[in-house]
């Protein structure tokens, strides 16, 4: 199963998962502050070497899924006309694209998972279906934000 695939595991997924150190990450991580990408940003950083093809991450309820014609009522209905509140949603979010049997999108938002923080980068060690490279302890873990698809 890829990353962004909706596992069939019941509403217990939290569980039933062994989360080292943060909700949905199947290995140890650590958010931290990321000062090179601004005030306030921060990523997530591996807390021990992992290979490549290593699965990091798996879905959640705690992701909530918003199709995209409804994704402005909701923002509407859970954050008014607060501008910095919205701006942090999006940016906290991602999209899924439409499949080969549908064309629908859906905004992903997972406000409770560290997945949130997983910053873009053009030479990811990141993607859907695990770690692309070797990582090491420490080093930030990052994906290609395309692999989520345009949100346009």
């Amino acid at each position: 199963m890829a990353l962004f695939e909706r596992s069939t595991i019941d509403e217990n997924e939290d569980a039933n998962n062994m989360f080292p150190t943060e909700p949905a990450f199947l290995v140890p991580v650590e958010v931290r502050d990321t000062v090179q990408y601004g005030p306030g940003h921060k990523g997530v950083f591996a807390m021990s070497d992992l290979p490549p093809g290593t699965k990091f991450w798996v879905w959640t309820d705690r992701v909530t899924q918003i199709h995209s014609s409804e994704l402005v009522a909701y923002m509407a209905q859970q954050f008014g006309n607060n501008v910095e509140q919205i701006r942090v949603f999006l940016q906290q979010g991602f999209v899924l694209p439409g499949t080969i049997e549908t064309t629908e999108s859906y905004f992903c938002s997972n406000p409770t998972d560290a997945g949130r923080f997983m910053n873009h980068s053009a030479n990811p060690n990141c993607g859907p279906d695990g770690t692309l490279q070797q990582i090491t302890a420490g080093d930030e873990m990052t994906m290609d934000y395309a692999f989520h698809g345009d949100p346009e």
